[in-house]
């Protein structure tokens, strides 16, 4: 055999062993990208989460990605709203939106968020795994351009949930469950953290606010904070845990071979609500009370805030003495002058005002504002600062909060209470 012949015969088996040890090394990393880029898959893939949106009191305008405007009534069925839509309210309206995973099935919500007058919000994202199996987190972003926000997020989640809140003057992080306010100017942006933590961002500055922390972001200005949050003198006011601190009175029936009611606290799409039901004849009213016994002297501010759902009521509005709301919000108080007097609000779903169905309680001695109608079977939050409504009636401000009140009454009527807050400001 030449010389020739040999490196002929080495090269061949040069060649060989090329193809054979790239073919295993081609075949090892597909061995390996293949479940790799199938894990990554599965882990990555994303679909939309369930949003839905409701008018809370005028008309909401919903602007989708090509800019065609939709309005959202008071009263109308929630509306499904997608990414890149814009939600706006004017002086008159304030909305709910409401988030929920992609499969309604667990019907566990999420985030509750309530816009609130004068706000543009976009929703950017609002994503979920596709998969079970996969451990990413929900992920949702929205760019508050001006107005007012507050997030809900109830305490029990299958995931972790990750908020990101772009305004003009940084970035805002949510992670954990609890309750933010966030407030938007051309001057400057405002987060309170009633409850949770959050982490503020700006160009070069960063700042964790804890629960009752507030912070304030300038525009072109340095972070201000943390700094105190205003108080909530209601304990347990989203019943996370039961009727804790809350006194529950016995029922009062009118007519004595009818029935009393139920009043337990009970799972709604995966947060807890206060929920009173009677079914029956005649008069029957319960309380939930709890007491405050709190000094407000020189506070700036006294919020009532509640949101709750009207599910049914047989009278129309509240009764022929306007006594019989099947929801009333009660608080009593010591004036300035050492005089105990009540404040109340009332709420109804059905009936129309008229001379049998007067529009306020004609045999309640107490301060009040007309009764309120709000959409039937949809949540509804009201908010209130009751010192300017007390001097809008010519009445004296509160020295001192006794006690807050629930009241559900009329014949046959269901509420639920989500939550209720007294917030002071000093």
């Amino acid at each position: 055999m030449t010389t020739l012949d040999e490196k002929s015969i080495v090269e061949r088996q040069r060649l060989a062993w090329a193809f054979l040890l790239g073919s295993f090394a081609i075949c090892i990393l597909i061995s390996i990208a293949i479940p790799f880029g199938v894990n990554a898959a599965l882990e990555n893939a994303k679909e939309p989460l369930q949003v839905v949106i409701q008018a809370n009191q005028g008309t909401v305008g919903v602007d989708d990605e090509t800019g065609l405007r939709r309005a959202v009534l008071a009263g109308e069925q929630p509306q499904s709203v997608m990414p890149g839509s814009s939600i706006l309210t004017d002086a008159t309206a304030t909305a709910l939106m409401s988030f929920f995973p992609p499969s309604r099935e667990t019907a566990q919500l999420l985030v509750r968020m309530r816009i609130y007058s004068n706000t543009l919000v976009r929703l950017e994202e609002a994503d979920a795994p596709r998969f079970d199996m996969s451990e990413s987190p929900y992920i949702l972003r929205l760019n508050l351009e001006n107005g007012r926000l507050l997030l809900n997020l109830p305490t029990r989640r299958e995931r972790p949930f990750i908020i990101i809140v772009a305004t003009p003057q940084g970035h805002i992080t949510i992670q954990e469950p609890g309750q933010y306010s966030l407030e938007v100017n051309n001057d400057a942006a405002q987060i309170a953290v009633r409850e949770g933590r959050a982490l503020i961002n700006t160009t070069n500055q960063s700042l964790p606010l804890l629960s009752d922390q507030r912070a304030v972001l300038p525009l072109n200005g340095e972070l201000i904070g943390p700094l105190d949050t205003e108080r909530d003198f209601i304990r347990n006011g989203d019943f996370a845990i039961g009727l804790a601190d809350w006194s529950l009175f016995a029922w009062r029936v009118e007519l004595p071979d009818q029935p009393e009611g139920n009043v337990t606290v009970r799972d709604r799409a995966g947060e807890p609500v206060l929920h009173i039901i009677r079914d029956g004849l005649g008069h029957a009213d319960v309380r939930v009370r709890q007491i405050i016994n709190q000094d407000v002297t020189d506070y700036e501010s006294l919020r009532i805030q509640t949101t709750f759902r009207i599910v049914g009521q047989t009278l129309g509005v509240c009764g022929i003495q306007g006594s019989e709301c099947p929801l009333f919000v009660r608080v009593d108080y010591v004036d300035d002058t050492g005089v105990l007097r009540s404040w109340q609000q009332g709420f109804y779903a059905v009936g129309e005002i008229g001379p049998e169905t007067p529009d306020a309680c004609i045999s309640c001695a107490l301060a009040q504002q007309a009764h309120l109608r709000v959409p039937l079977a949809q949540d509804y939050f009201f908010e209130l600062n009751l010192l300017d409504e007390l001097a809008r009636q010519g009445l004296l401000p509160p020295r001192f909060i006794n006690s807050v009140s629930l009241i559900a009454s009329g014949h046959s009527f269901e509420v639920e209470v989500v939550d209720v807050a007294l917030l002071a400001e000093e």
